[in-house]
């Protein structure tokens, strides 16, 4: 018996074998960012609204987060996503949105910056 201890990943394709392996016609997989991240991104707009905070900080996080999934469609910007991204973060982080009911939206967060690489760096050492 194999045991594997995994920890989080971000692949396409991801085979575990414990034993022999054999692929005929090759392994076939895609994923894009800006389909992950702006999924990711909708679903923390999503928690946002369902959150009991001020008007402004709604309002200030809810922009931030649409023009971040605004910079993942058309022409693909790593750097203006993450920097929205952290734009809502510290808007959210100093209205204290993260404590309670917002740490589903902190989760969400995290793994938009995740999907980044290692511009969405910045988001997760703000969080």
């Amino acid at each position: 018996m194999s045991t594997f201890n995994i920890g989080t990943q971000n692949a396409a394709s991801i085979n575990n074998v414990g034993g022999a392996m054999v692929i005929e016609g090759g392994l076939h997989a895609s994923a894009s960012w800006r389909y992950q991240l702006r999924g990711e991104i909708a679903r923390a707009i999503e928690l946002l609204n369902g959150l009991p905070l001020p008007a402004h900080v709604q309002a200030e996080a809810g922009q931030a987060l649409s023009e971040a999934a605004e910079a993942a469609n058309r022409q693909p910007d790593k750097e203006r996503a993450a920097g929205k991204l952290a734009k809502a973060t510290t808007t959210l982080k100093e209205a204290g949105a993260f404590a309670g009911a917002g740490v589903a939206l902190l989760e969400t967060i995290k793994r938009a910056a995740s999907i980044l690489g290692p511009i969405g760096a910045t988001v997760l050492a703000l969080l």
